[in-house]
């Protein structure tokens, strides 16, 4: 997978401007690498994240060079729809790193399939040491071997591939067939009554956001 970056200067708030472009601002830093700001394209970032994720290295062409990196983590804003800002870790291929590799469950255990049970899975991704040529895309768990209520697997029941080592603890619960009732939802505890400031206090912080909404529509 490849996707090109172009050099950048920081740029600041106007980097608001890049993404009305649909450009999307990034770094790519290393070990013993000089952090380096990069434009790239938005909308191929997307397609090949889809394809990438975090655990699958990319090819990151710059200036006529390319070079080997990890999504290492993805910036949203909270009223706008996908990515504002992305890091890549340049790795060496040589040297082992740590990465967050992600569980997914397959299969269908009985008892969840005849509705007397439920899957709790307290993991989601498990930390993993290898050489970046090696990182699994993720761990498939199969859990149709849970075959009754209080199954389980733990961390040690990983298959893990030749080079990879794990880092959690081998007694971790990853998965578990409970029943129904463990995973009922408490009631809401009703939310304490609201604060009303005293006369004068929250002025300065509404009239400080309205100026930052002024500044941004002016962008």
């Amino acid at each position: 997978m490849q996707l090109k970056g172009l050099p950048r200067q920081p740029v600041g708030k106007r980097s608001r401007r890049l993404l009305r472009e649909g450009k999307l601002p990034a770094i790519v830093y290393g070990h013993n690498t000089e952090a380096t700001p990069i434009t790239l394209d938005r909308l191929e970032f997307q397609k090949v994240f889809l394809k990438s994720g975090r655990t699958q290295l990319v090819d990151l062409a710059i200036d006529g060079r390319t070079e080997k990196v990890l999504v290492r983590e993805i910036q949203t804003h909270p009223r706008r729809l996908g990515p504002i800002h992305v890091d890549f870790y340049q790795v060496n291929l040589q040297e082992k790193i740590e990465v967050e590799v992600p569980v997914h469950l397959v299969g269908e255990s009985a008892p969840v399939k005849q509705g007397d049970g439920d899957v709790l899975q307290p993991m989601h991704s498990v930390r993993v040491e290898c050489l970046p040529s090696d990182i699994p895309e993720a761990f498939e768990v199969d859990i149709t071997p849970l075959t009754e209520i209080e199954a389980e697997l733990r961390v040690s029941d990983l298959k893990v591939p030749t080079g990879v080592t794990v880092l959690d603890d081998p007694e971790e619960l990853i998965v578990k067939i409970v029943h129904k009732r463990e995973l009922k939802v408490e009631e809401e505890v009703p939310a304490a009554e609201a604060v009303v400031p005293a006369e004068g206090e929250g002025g300065a912080e509404g009239e400080a956001a309205a100026g930052e909404e002024a500044a941004e529509t002016e962008e």
